[in-house]
């Protein structure tokens, strides 16, 4: 390998291991990025993923480790959230994670199609509210438990909420629930909450929850919730 290209080489390995790159974001520290990037990928010391995206290989053994090093901006969400809100009490699915950069977020699903790991990708226009939490971007925990109730992710949705329910802003909850709707159901999600923290009062035999028992004509809804909550409750 010609000289300038090994310098880049490890200056892509130093900074950006595990990451998928932009030839623009390169060409910030080299002039003939999009000539030399393509001369690597040509020798096998990097791999090209799509049209103006290039991944930096390194030791990654599963998509938690390549969502710590990975440089892009990508948060964590719906039941992929939840799992890190209720401290792995609920478990398993596919990934998924929300992108505001269309283009890498088509880098990012055919990343992940090479790798075998399922993985949803959503590109979204709007903020998307997340914290900090061991080194990734995860979702909010009320946008985490008003996702997964919409997707009838209850499991998933309640753990979280029950987990944290000494911590949570109920109120603040229930009202950013108020508008949104279970998919493919004139229910709100608020309605499913109140419900949800209704039947975990039951259980508990005391006010774990500040609630009254909502009125939800929907049977089906009602009985996912109550087998939500059962499960919930089991693993706790």
């Amino acid at each position: 390998m010609e000289g300038y290209l090994q310098r880049l080489y490890e200056k892509l390995k130093e900074k950006y291991g595990g990451s998928l790159v932009r030839v623009e974001e390169i060409r910030k520290i080299e002039p003939n990025a999009k000539e030399y990037l393509s001369r690597l990928a040509r020798e096998g010391f990097i791999e090209r993923v799509r049209w103006g995206w290039y991944w930096i290989p390194d030791n990654i053994k599963d998509p938690w480790e390549f969502f710590e090093k990975d440089k892009n901006f990508k948060v964590i969400s719906c039941q992929t959230a939840a799992t890190l809100w209720s401290l792995g009490l609920i478990g398993g699915g596919a990934f998924t994670v929300k992108v505001l950069d269309k283009s890498y977020g088509k880098a990012l699903k055919e990343f992940f199609k090479r790798s075998g790991w399922e993985i949803l990708v959503e590109v979204v226009s709007k903020p998307i509210s997340y914290v900090k939490m061991d080194g990734l971007l995860v979702e909010s925990l009320d946008e985490t438990i008003i996702e997964c109730l919409q997707r009838w992710a209850f499991i998933d949705g309640f753990a979280a909420l029950y987990v944290n329910r000494d911590k949570i802003d109920l109120k603040r909850l229930l009202k950013k629930a108020y508008w949104r709707r279970v998919r493919g159901k004139d229910v709100r999600v608020r309605q499913v909450i109140e419900y949800g923290c209704y039947l975990f009062n039951e259980v508990a035999k005391g006010e774990m929850f500040d609630v009254r028992k909502p009125k939800i004509k929907d049977r089906y809804i009602k009985l996912w919730i109550k087998d939500a909550v059962k499960k919930v409750v089991e693993l706790a």
